[in-house]
């Protein structure tokens, strides 16, 4: 059973207005564009085929100049800059530059969030997409193509930590988990959708201009949304948070009249209590919440690697590359429907040990199925990526629950960090036989479903202002 909020704005929040579906909608559409430069590298690097002249078979080494085989593609990352065998390491390196990049921002973005505000921090990284995507297609050598794909990286990173908090601050404890799972579908539609792309726009260049322009159409959100009331009252910022609580209000057609006096009443209290503003390393202090932010630091880095790094493994796999891809984002979308609704009727941990068992037990399956059983390798592995989204889905909503709002993003950076290492190491993780990155997957899955036994419930708990309430749920 839910319990009643403290906190003034999750009590005005306390059920779904109108104000909120526009905002979410608002905030959802902005996540498709920002989504198509995490996948993007599957179908702007794929796997390439070449002969060489006076040599037999197909990608011999060395070779003088390959004639690319261009029936999928008309142009790649490897086409256009020549990355063919000892520059092959290359690929990998490029996908992993990225996902460096998706670290910076994360961490930066998270910090700079928590001191600036989680609107215009958003927005920021957004603008970062939009210009890095566009710069990328006009590199004219390797080097600073990857330089630019590392700070696309960065922008996206922010995106990712810096909307989700701004969503989550936006809702009442009893709608939460609905919202929190729901927010993952435009996710799952940008995925899916990106292989439709792919399939119209086959040069990289081309197909990078067209995935990075719509990104600036979220710069709009500055004129159409509104800065989180609950960061800006709990950063002593009343005044700001007031006019947004009545603005709201006002779009509702809801009385306004209690809410300025909820807000300075909550902030008297607040002043009363001479809290101390708390920094990241405070944690530290904390063998309890040390031991939290550790494993959900090792379950971030499995999700990490598991999600990006299944989605690359299919995309290697045998068969069409764009029926591949659609068929497993298609697939996302039932496994987020499924979170939506056990995030309601069940608690995170047990939720969450759930998923990682059952994400690694189909990860070695997938390697224990002949490769002749082309259809069924690739339908139990695109199963198995959709498993390892619904953890993603569940530990971006804990790991918001375990830490108070003065440092929610920063904690939330740094688990992102630790996601995006493990977003590093998939690709290298990928250059090795199917049957050994298989395994990997599936076995860090299941250890990171171990060590949700360490982890406390915070389902149906008000998200923490302060450390003090921290450590109360920690000793659930």
């Amino acid at each position: 059973m839910a319990i009643e909020s403290k906190h003034p704005v999750e009590k005005h929040f306390h059920k779904i207005t109108k104000y909120h579906l526009y905002f979410f909608t608002l905030l959802f559409l902005t996540k498709v564009p920002v989504f198509w430069h995490v996948l993007s590298l599957l179908f702007t690097t794929p796997p390439m085929t070449y002969t060489c002249e006076g040599i037999n078979g197909t990608n011999p080494c060395p070779c003088a100049k390959p004639i690319w085989n261009h029936s999928v593609f008309t142009q790649t990352v490897q086409t256009k800059y020549n990355i063919y065998c000892d520059k092959k390491w290359m690929v990998s390196f490029t996908q992993s530059m990225l996902y460096v990049g998706t670290l910076i921002g994360a961490f930066s973005f998270g910090f700079m969030s928590d001191n600036y505000g989680r609107l215009s921090s958003f927005l920021l990284s957004c603008l970062t997409v939009g210009v890095a995507g566009c710069l990328v297609a006009f590199m004219p050598s390797a080097i600073p193509f990857i330089i630019l794909r590392c700070i696309e990286g960065v922008g996206v990173g922010g995106a990712i930590v810096t909307s989700y908090v701004l969503l989550v601050e936006y809702c009442g404890v009893s709608y939460r988990e609905a919202v929190t799972a729901l927010f993952h579908i435009p996710l799952n539609v940008s995925h899916m959708s990106l292989a439709g792309v792919s399939y119209l726009v086959r040069n990289s260049d081309d197909f990078q201009l067209v995935i990075s322009v719509p990104v600036f159409a979220t710069l709009f959100l500055y004129c159409l949304a509104d800065e989180s009331p609950k960061w800006l009252l709990d950063n002593n910022r009343l005044n700001e948070a007031t006019v947004i609580m009545e603005k709201i209000a006002k779009y509702n057609n809801t009385p306004a009249g209690n809410i300025k006096s909820d807000l300075q009443t909550y902030a008297a209290q607040q002043t009363a209590l001479k809290l101390q503003k708390v920094s990241f390393w405070h944690i530290f202090r904390y063998r309890r919440l040390t031991i939290n932010l550790c494993c959900m630091a090792f379950i971030y880095f499995t999700c990490g690697m598991g999600y990006y790094g299944v989605s690359q493994y299919i995309g290697q796999m045998s068969g069409d590359i764009h029926s591949n891809v659609a068929m497993s984002g298609g697939l996302l979308i039932p496994g987020t429907c499924i979170a939506a609704y056990s995030l309601q009727k069940f608690g995170r941990r047990s939720f969450l040990m759930t998923t990682s068992f059952l994400s690694g037990t189909l990860m070695i399956a997938v390697i224990l199925i002949p490769e002749n059983a082309h259809l069924a390798r690739v339908l139990v592995a695109c199963i198995g990526c959709s498993v390892f989204f619904m953890s993603f889905i569940i530990v971006f909503l804990y790991g918001v629950e375990l830490f108070p709002t003065t440092i929610r993003n920063s904690v939330l950076g740094f688990l992102s960090v630790m996601s995006r290492v493990g977003q590093i190491a998939a690709p290298p993780i990928n250059s090795l036989p199917q049957t050994i990155s298989g395994a990997t997957f599936g076995t860090m899955a299941i250890v990171g479903g171990f060590l949700c036994l360490f982890l406390p419930e915070t389902k149906n708990t008000e998200l923490p202002s302060t450390l003090e309430e921290t450590r109360n749920i920690a000793k659930r």
